[in-house]
């Protein structure tokens, strides 16, 4: 059996591969959609750790896109928003236009305790607080900040209602 040498110009290419390799596996049977769930994901204001587990997900080690969802760059692309951070008020703006601009049939969906109810940013001269007060949610992520495994098994339970 011949081995392969992992050094010289190839070894961050064996780097990826073995990443791959080791990536988290979707858990039962995903049913397949025509097209993968777009997700729109926006920061109204907060610490951005909510943002930065969401974008985790993105990365070699969870398996978003196995899971039958994708990140979009364009409300108007999108199915789900995700909401992370208490909305400002001079993110209140923003959050209408980007909901406005998705097609029927969008979900909101908060991430994390300041989206769902303020965390420790409770309405005031600068935020309206969390969304549990201001708009009909489809579903709520717990957690400061809730981990990309809790995110992924939240959205996989919401795409099997």
């Amino acid at each position: 059996m011949k081995t392969v040498q992992r050094t010289g110009p190839l070894s961050l290419l064996y780097a990826f591969m073995d990443a791959a390799r080791g990536r988290a596996s979707v858990e039962g049977e995903v049913p397949r959609r025509e097209r993968p769930i777009g997700l729109y994901v926006l920061e109204a204001g907060g610490c951005e750790g909510c943002f930065m587990e969401i974008e985790s997900l993105n990365g070699s080690a969870f398996a978003l896109e196995q899971a039958g969802f994708v990140c979009v760059s364009d409300p108007a692309d999108a199915d789900w928003l995700l909401l992370t951070g208490a909305v400002t008020r001079v993110c209140a703006e923003m959050v209408d236009r980007v909901w406005r601009a998705m097609p029927p049939g969008r979900s909101l969906i908060a991430v994390g305790a300041c989206a769902v109810d303020g965390g420790p940013f409770p309405a005031g001269y600068a935020t309206l607080g969390g969304l549990e007060a201001l708009t009909p949610v489809r579903r709520s992520i717990a957690g400061c900040p809730p981990s990309p495994d809790d995110i992924l098994r939240a959205l996989q339970e919401l795409a099997q209602v």
